[in-house]
């Protein structure tokens, strides 16, 4: 089997778990483009990552990458998306993936006319206690479930330098 080559598109600290728990699994990041040169180059010598690039296009005309992976704020998702697409690289973004269905639509048929994969970085589905929901309902346990109704938070520090 072929060993995929990344790019990342926004060298932050989600990109930088990603990046860790890829190379935990025998992957490696190929290379790394993000609007602040400094600090992609600070990522990759934190995250063993093998180029960086200056120009977003550079990386995705580079035939080496095979994958894209985007972890910047949701509206930007659309526009990196698209042409990572358009250049034939398959895609895996972060949530959320794009900021509407119309969006969404469009990038699904554009990654169908490309033959790649287009998908959206959605690790609650992989959580602990979602396998343990999708147990209890499936034996039974609480009855026919007609709604589900989640709040998913975490608890963190106040810092204002967070996003969140």
């Amino acid at each position: 089997m072929k060993l995929l080559n990344w790019g990342l598109i926004g060298p932050g600290s989600i990109a930088e778990e990603f990046a860790g728990a890829l190379q935990e699994a025998n992957g490696s990041i190929f290379g790394v483009w993000g609007r602040n040169l400094e600090k992609a180059n600070a990522f990759a010598a934190r995250s063993n990552v093998q180029n960086v690039f200056e120009k977003l296009d550079d990386m995705l005309q580079d035939e080496r990458v095979d994958v894209v992976y985007i972890s910047t704020p949701h509206p930007l998702h659309y526009q990196f998306i698209k042409s990572a697409l358009e250049h034939g690289k398959h895609v895996l973004c972060e949530k959320t993936i794009t900021m509407n269905a119309r969006q969404l639509e469009e990038l699904i048929e554009l990654a169908i006319a490309k033959g790649v994969v287009l998908a959206e970085a959605m690790t609650i589905f992989y959580m602990p206690i979602y396998q343990k929901l999708e147990e209890v309902i499936q034996q039974g346990k609480i009855g026919s479930v007609k709604t589900i109704n989640v709040t998913f938070g975490s608890c963190k520090e106040n810092d204002p330098q967070n996003r969140f």
